[in-house]
């Protein structure tokens, strides 16, 4: 009955392993990439890159508005002193209730500078007691001069427009290499989001047929095991009748207990691979999963090898080494332009309207006060001595930019050789699949007939047992070379970013 069991579990094997739920590679990834938190960390790392640039294009070409005011503020105060119109200290009171805006926007230019528009509207009541008076009354023939003691309101309006610009001269913009950064950072962080993918996309390959090749190993140790067993025990028999020594005898039971201890560590092997699979896939150490050998994918065609030889100089390597030097570049020449001669060009335009109203209980005057005012100035800086902090810092961005050239020559030099290599490592791959797939049809055209002759007696358990461990290991030697087709294929993924 075992046998007959086992003949099934064989056969079924050349699909998915022989228990739980089916899973595919695709699906595996799918999950691996989408799902799991390792595929979203490396997602969450790309995002938070892409929107630190957003801000920051947001700021470089869309302005910023800002509204600021301030709700009626009143002020009171009372003193003792000396007040205008009276030669002796008395007692006076002032209030003030005053209100203003102010709408402003800030935009940064292509050039580098800033330019910022700006509207102000202000109003105050000033309330002043006393103010003296004189008025004048006639009693008959005489004019008496009264000093009457009033309150003074003084009334102001007025809204102001102004505009200013800055641009810096001969010195980089520290608004612009603050975009450009951000832009390279968002580069970079797209291609390494796409390596890093890749990363853990093989991770999972290597899990998955790790997984598949581990059961095989388990099933190929107990077949082993078993056709030791069988061996020592005829080899037990024979030495009874004296047709091998003892030497033999005893070779016989050491090789049956070594392929024991074989199994254990197949069993071993077989459950660490399952909880490695399992962590990488965020599932727990108890699910029960059932994974499905995945077809051969195509290789590469002639006219698509052509392509990738012909852009081989744009790989995922060369491309980040290339944004590196860029960046090690500008901060050089943004280092240097600050160490000489630099300065700034600034000027303002404003233009303002208001009225002043003044009310007293003998007049009452209304004047207006527009102004237009406007400033250029060009204000430069030398530096003269720094106690050579400055000189240690560029040469210090010389061998940053000398290193990120070097290592970006290095891997334009060697894109190409790399391409070559990797596409004949799939070519040779691919060729080697097919030529295992007829082995493997092979063993199992053999393992079917061993069974069928094992049935009516024609051969041995051992025998059969044999062929089940040939059928077994031409499995896992396709899976191996499987395996490593997938991953040159996963390579060629990562490294082709045109």
């Amino acid at each position: 009955m075992r046998r007959t069991i086992m003949a099934i579990s064989i056969i079924g094997l050349l699909s998915t392993t022989a228990w739980g739920e089916t899973l595919n590679l695709n699906g595996a990834l799918e999950r691996l990439l989408n799902e799991t938190t390792r595929g979203r960390i490396i997602a969450g790392e790309r995002e938070v890159v892409h929107n630190k640039f957003n801000a920051e294009k947001i700021g470089y070409y869309i302005p910023e508005i800002s509204f600021n005011t301030t709700l009626p503020s009143y002020q009171q105060s009372q003193d003792f002193g000396y007040r205008s119109g009276y030669k002796e200290p008395i007692f006076y009171r002032d209030k003030m209730l005053a209100s203003s805006g102010k709408l402003q926007m800030k935009q940064k230019i292509i050039t580098g500078g800033d330019l910022t528009l700006s509207a102000t509207y202000n109003y105050s009541e000033q309330d002043n007691f006393p103010i003296p008076s004189i008025r004048e009354v006639q009693v008959g023939d005489t004019i008496i001069s009264i000093i009457e003691e009033n309150t003074a309101i003084i009334r102001r309006r007025g809204a102001y427009f102004s505009i200013q610009f800055s641009q810096p001269m001969f010195i980089s913009s520290d608004s612009r290499s603050e975009y450009l950064e951000a832009r390279d950072n968002l580069s970079k962080a797209n291609i390494q989001w796409r390596a890093n993918a890749a990363d853990l996309k093989s991770e999972g390959i290597s899990a998955f047929f790790n997984f598949l090749i581990s059961d095989l190993d388990l099933q190929i140790s107990d077949n082993q095991s078993q056709l030791g067993e069988f061996n020592a025990k005829w080899d037990s028999v024979k030495y009874e009748d004296s047709v091998i020594t003892e030497e033999a005898w005893i070779e016989s039971k050491s090789n049956r207990l070594e392929k024991r201890l074989a199994m254990f560590d197949s069993e071993a092997n077989l459950q660490e691979k399952t909880n490695e699979f399992n962590h990488l896939m965020d599932l727990s150490s108890a699910t029960e999963i059932d994974l499905q050998v995945p077809p051969i994918p195509p290789q590469p065609d002639e006219i698509e090898k052509q392509r990738l030889l012909a852009a081989s100089d744009k790989t995922s390597e060369s491309e980040l080494a290339r944004i590196n030097m860029e960046m090690a570049e500008r901060r050089l020449s943004n280092t240097r332009s600050a160490m000489g001669l630099n300065g700034s060009l600034n000027a303002t335009y404003s233009m303002g309207q208001g009225q002043i109203k003044q009310s007293l209980p003998s007049v009452e005057t209304r004047d207006q006060n527009d102004t237009k005012d406007w400033q250029v100035s060009f204000e430069f800086t030398y530096p003269i001595w720094d106690g050579g902090a400055s000189g240690a810092n560029l040469h210090s961005q010389e061998l940053a930019y000398e290193s990120a050239r070097l290592e970006y020559q290095a891997s334009e030099r060697n894109a190409k050789n790399k391409m070559e290599i990797l596409l004949k490592r799939i070519e040779i791959g691919h060729a080697k699949l097919a030529l295992l797939d007829q082995e493997l049809n092979l063993a199992e055209k053999k393992l079917q007939d061993a069974e069928e002759r094992h049935e009516i007696g024609m051969i041995s358990d051992g025998a059969l047992l044999e062929n089940r461990v040939f059928y077994f290991e031409a499995q896992k030697n396709r899976l191996a070379t499987l395996r490593d087709y997938y991953l040159g294929l996963t390579e060629l993924e990562k490294t082709d970013i045109s």
